[in-house]
C-alpha cells in the first residue's frame, strides 16, 4: 500500500468514526424525543380520563334531570 492510500485510509476512517459519534448522537436524541412525547402524552390523557371519571356521575345526574325537564315540558 502506496502512502497516499494510507493517508486517504486513515482519513475514511477518521471521517466514518466522526460520522458514527454524530448518528449515535442523533439516535439518542430520537429516542429521548419519544420517550418525552410519550410521557407527555400521559400527561395529558390521564388527566382527562380521571377527570371524565370523577365527573360522570354529576353529568350523569344532570342528564337525567335534562331528560325529566323535557319530559314535562312534553306533557303540556
Amino acid at each position: 500500500m502506496n502512502p497516499e492510500d494510507r493517508v486517504l485510509l486513515e482519513h475514511t476512517l477518521k471521517l466514518s468514526e466522526e460520522n458514527n459519534k454524530i448518528l449515535r448522537g442523533i439516535q439518542s436524541a430520537q429516542k429521548r424525543a419519544t420517550i418525552y412525547g410519550f410521557i407527555k402524552l400521559i400527561i395529558i390523557i390521564v388527566p382527562l380520563v380521571a377527570g371524565y371519571l370523577f365527573i360522570q356521575p354529576y353529568l350523569d345526574q344532570a342528564l337525567d334531570g335534562y331528560n325529566g325537564v323535557q319530559e314535562l315540558l312534553r306533557s303540556y
